[in-house]
Parts: structure tokens; sequence; C-alpha cells
């Protein structure tokens, strides 16, 4: 062998037996400073009384606390309440705990050690539903220091009480609320204070938190005395402020109600004469706007107040029943309007007829009946005489029956009453010829009617009682609607958007 494997051989064993001292050494340490932790451990508990509280009878014992929130929600309407999984921590200090005198810095202790600890007995006031979780054991982290410094951290899932003004929604804001305190001691034993520090605040919220329809606006935080019967209570509060998301609203909601209002105009512009296709069209928008109305509060608590959505939907409600009303309407006027229009215009023309023969009584007028009465009698009361104004002419200041009527050329001499005397059976009415009545005097031709010289001398020039009123309803409906829905939606919106939301 030579004499260089002889001193590779050499370093190799001296390298081992150096680490194989090093790890004796070490394992006698680390046996010794478990043995230290279990000696300290043993004696701590020897005479503590878990029963009594720190300070016990001396002081009021400050408990800080922190809290990280891992996750929120559901946030839910129906039952008005708010989900939160987090790390509640809590610091507060245990004289009895110290070990001054020791080379061990800390102690981490297991659930088992925890139970017989005096620990706060805090518990959320707000909960409906809490639990700590329990997999693989249950999630309590509890760690003690040299001056008594006890820190205790554990992961709950509580589900609090969230009362929630649903006047607005979906544009609402909602402030839910987290109270803790001791569940036996009052102020004057335990006082709550969140952990004010320079570097993070006392509550947490992970980044990765994402709402389904909601987002955190804001988080406040603060500690007070709640005054109850029992006492004044030390309280915790965190309160969170979610603004709703309103983008589902209006693509599920907004959008589909607005263009069934608009739909319901399409009837505004078919004739009214298709009455089956108008009644489809306006049956068809009002169970479809009802049915998105049921939908939408399907999932909402029953509530004694309207809320935003309900204004919404109860406008379109409104114009889209509007509608089918004023296809009604129209469906009516244009079956039962005409015959009462041809009654209300025969009704007229009579009126007028014998307000004109009034005005002629109070002439000369003159009076041929059948029977041969003499010329010159006067008529007292118009109601004598029996006329329909659509069966006689006038010609000359006098006033012939339609069936006796011939045609004559005015008269040579204005001061005298010029007729033909028809055949036995005829009525005329004659007056002076100084009374202006005749049609040539008017402008008119000579055989004009009776209802057509005041038709058009009062009524309308041309006579034209051929105006379609029952089309001239649609014509306004097609602009009248339109303006009046998007004047109410830039108000609803216009309200709604410049609320100041604020918590």
């Amino acid at each position: 062998m030579s004499n260089t494997q002889l001193l590779v051989r050499t370093v190799a064993l001296l390298a081992v037996t150096s680490l194989l001292q090093i790890g004796v050494v070490c394992s006698k340490k680390t046996e010794k400073t478990d043995s230290v932790q279990e000696k300290i451990l043993s004696r701590l508990l020897v005479d503590y009384e878990k029963r009594l509280r720190p300070l016990s009878g001396v002081s009021p014992l400050i408990v800080n606390a922190t809290m990280y929130v891992v996750s929120i929600g559901p946030v839910s309407e129906v039952d008005m309440t708010f989900k939160l999984s987090l790390y509640f921590r809590q610091f507060w200090n245990d004289k009895r705990l110290n070990f001054y005198n020791e080379t061990v810095e800390k102690l981490v202790l297991s659930q088992d050690v925890v139970d017989s600890l005096w620990i706060p007995d805090s518990f959320f006031q707000t909960e409906t539903e809490s639990y700590v979780h329990d997999v693989t054991k249950k999630n309590i982290f509890f760690r003690l220091d040299k001056q008594g410094g006890i820190l205790m951290s554990m992961r709950v899932t509580v589900t609090s009480r969230c009362p929630m003004d649903l006047a607005y929604f979906p544009m609402d804001v909602q402030k839910c609320v987290l109270r803790i305190a001791s569940w036996g001691y009052t102020a004057d034993d335990i006082q709550y204070l969140w952990v004010e520090s320079t570097k993070e605040d006392p509550i947490q919220i992970s980044d990765d938190i994402t709402l389904a329809n909601f987002q955190v606006m804001n988080l406040t935080y603060r500690s007070f005395d709640r005054s109850l019967t029992t006492g004044n209570w030390s309280t915790l509060e965190a309160s969170f402020v979610f603004g709703r998301n309103t983008l589902y609203f209006i693509i599920q909601m907004y959008i589909p109600s607005t263009l069934i209002v608009m739909v319901s105009w399409v009837s505004f512009w078919v004739a009214r004469t298709a009455i089956p296709a108008r009644a489809a069209l306006g049956i068809t928008t009002v169970l479809t706007l009802l049915t998105l109305i049921s939908s939408t509060n399907a999932n909402m608590p029953k509530i004694s107040y309207m809320k935003a959505i309900d204004v919404y939907l109860a406008g379109c409600f409104l114009f889209v029943f509007a509608s089918l009303i004023e296809f009604a309407v129209v469906c009516y006027m244009d079956q039962q309007m005409p015959q009462k229009r041809e009654s209300a215009k025969i009704k007229r023309q009579i009126d007028k007829s014998r307000y004109e023969i009034q005005e002629l009584l109070h002439s000369d007028i003159v009076l041929i009946r059948k029977h041969g009465a003499p010329i010159g009698q006067r008529v007292s009361n118009v109601n004598d005489i029996e006329m329909d104004p659509r069966h006689y002419y006038m010609q000359n200041n006098c006033i012939y029956p339609e069936e006796h009527f011939v045609p004559q050329a005015p008269p040579h001499h204005p001061s005298s009453c010029e007729h033909n005397t028809p055949s036995s059976g005829m009525e005329a009415f004659c007056g002076g010829c100084g009374g202006g009545m005749g049609t040539q005097s008017q402008g008119g031709e000579p055989g004009v009617s009776f209802a057509r010289y005041f038709c058009r001398r009062f009524v309308e020039p041309g006579c034209q009682f051929q105006m379609d009123d029952v089309g001239a309803i649609d014509s306004f409906s097609r602009w009248f609607f339109p303006l009046a829905f998007f004047t109410l939606m830039f108000g609803y919106w216009a309200f709604y958007l410049t609320r100041d939301y604020t918590m």
C-alpha cells in the first residue's frame, strides 16, 4: 500500500469519527432541551388553578385580539346572515405561567395542555351558528413565552346575523356587524381591545377573497362597553360594509324588462283590425313580465316594503298593461264609436238648425201649413216645428222639404219672398227676404243642404267629418308611450345612482 492510499484512509476515518461525535452531542442537547420543557411545564401546572382568571380580585385582565379573515360568504338576503371563516387570535398575560430563570424562550402547547389552563370564554354575540375546525385535530394554536404572555389562535367559521334594509335593492349597501364578548366576565373582570400596531391593522382580509354578488367596500372596528341588564360587558366589534354588484341584475332583470316594454309598443303599429295579433302581443308581454317579477322575488325575503327593483318592474308592468288597455279602447271605439259619432253629429245639426230657426222666428217668418193655414201666422215656439235638418233645404230665405225642393234662380226683388209652391203636402217656413240666409249670400251653391250649411259655417270648412279618431289614438301612443317611459326611467336611475351610500 502506498503512502497516498494510507493518507486517504486516515482522513476518511477521522471524518466519520467527527460526525458521530457531533450527532451524539446534538442528541444529548435535544434530550436536555426536551427535558427542560417537560420540567417547566410540570412545574407550572402543579399549583395552577385554572378556575380562576389571571389577576383575579386585583384588576381587570386585558385581552387583546386580532382577526384574519380567510373567506367571506355567502351573504344571504333570505336569512339575513353572512358567513365568515377566520383566524381569531387572543393575547393575554398570565403571571402564574412565567419561567424567567429558564433558558427556553417559549413553549408551544397542544390542545391537551390547553384544557388544563385558563382561557377567556369569548363568544360571538351576533352568531347564529359557529364552530371550530377539527380536521385533523382541533385547529387551535397555543403559545406561551417566558414572561407569561399567551397567544391562542383558532380557526373558526361563523354565521352571523346581518339585518338588511332592501329598499334600494339591487343598488343597496349593507352593513354587517360581528361582535365578540365574554360569556361570563363583565367589564370589571375582562377588557377586550383590538391590538393596535403601526405595521398592520388588527383585522385583515385575505387578498384572494371574491364574492358572487358583493364586494367589501369598507371595514371598521372598535371596542366599547355594552350595557345590559346583567352589567357592562366589554365588546369587540367588526363592521363589514358590502356593496352589491349590480351587473347581474342589469343583465337578468333590467334589460329584459325594458325590452318587454318596448315589444308591447309594436301593437301601436299593427292595424287595429288585426285583433288576434294585437291581443296575443299584449297578453304575451303582460304574462312574460309577470313571470319575470315572480322569479325576481322568489329568492327574496317576504318584506312589507317595495324594493328598487320592484319599483322598476312595477313601472314596466304599468306600461305593458297600459298598452293592452289602449288596444282594448281602440278595438271598442273602432266598433262602437262610428254609430255614436253619427248620432252626435245628427244631434248637433238639429241643435244648430233649431238655433237658426229660433232666430228666424224673431223676424217676419210666416207659416204655410198643409191644410191651408193663412199666410202671416206667427210661430211663437220653435218646438212647434217638427223638422229634421237632414231633409230640408233653404233657398231665398225659405226652408223646403227635400222631396219638394226645386232649384230656383235668385229673386229679382230682395224684398219679395219668391218660391215655388209645391203640392199640397209641402211644408215651408219662409221669412223676410232681408234675412240673408240664402246660400248665394254665404258663397255656397243653390241646393246646398241645411245640415251641410251649418257644418260649413260652425264646424269646419269643407265639412271634413271623415277624420279617423281611432287611428289618432294609435298615432298618439306611438310617441307618448316611449317618451313617458324613457323619462321615468331617466328619473329612476338619476335618483338611485346619485344616492349617498357611505356608511
